[in-house]
């Protein structure tokens, strides 16, 4: 779902929505965006930027497809996430 050049886009503010998704995907897909822009310590224009560099075009889009990803993907996705936590602490 993240390209590493979408990764490699995002502003500092960004990644650490991109961070928060990783450690929580699970959750962010029922959240609001101002429950998520809180949990994230960011705006939500911050939220609906990192969206769009998501390919999406606007939070609910990202919120279903990030659902789909995860259904699609949950075995891989959780060795992959497990991985990306211990590299991000």
């Amino acid at each position: 779902m993240f390209s590493e050049e979408m990764i490699c886009s995002l502003n500092d503010l960004e990644l650490e929505v991109y961070k928060y998704v990783v450690r929580n995907a699970d959750k962010v897909c029922y959240m609001r965006i101002r429950e998520f822009a809180d949990a994230a310590h960011v705006s939500t224009s911050t939220i609906l930027r990192f969206c769009k560099k998501a390919g999406c075009d606007g939070y609910a889009e990202f919120k279903i497809r990030l659902r789909q990803h995860l259904e699609q993907h949950k075995e891989r996705i959780n060795e992959l996430y497990k991985k990306q936590r211990e590299d991000l602490i």
